[in-house]
């Protein structure tokens, strides 16, 4: 069960993250065609967008760090 709210998770941020890539495509052409009131679609394109890959980058991130596959670059470990 626990598997299938994660999937469910990742799947809805995934939606919504490309939902806000098409709005931020949306919005951009629309003010690039002279509809300044379409700005907002940009914004929350940048929005959603930014969310969710933040969202599934931290997630990546934590699994991978869990399972021990993360290690410190050279440059910041301590001689």
């Amino acid at each position: 069960m626990r598997a299938f709210i994660s999937w469910a998770i990742l799947i809805a941020v995934f939606l919504l993250a490309g939902e806000g890539i098409n709005l931020l495509r949306i919005g951009l052409f629309n003010v690039m065609a002279g509809v300044p009131s379409q700005l907002w679609r940009f914004v929350l394109g940048i929005l959603l967008a930014g969310f969710g890959t933040a969202f599934l980058g931290g997630f990546i991130y934590y699994r991978a760090k869990k399972r021990g596959q993360v290690k410190r670059p050279d440059w910041m470990k301590q001689h």
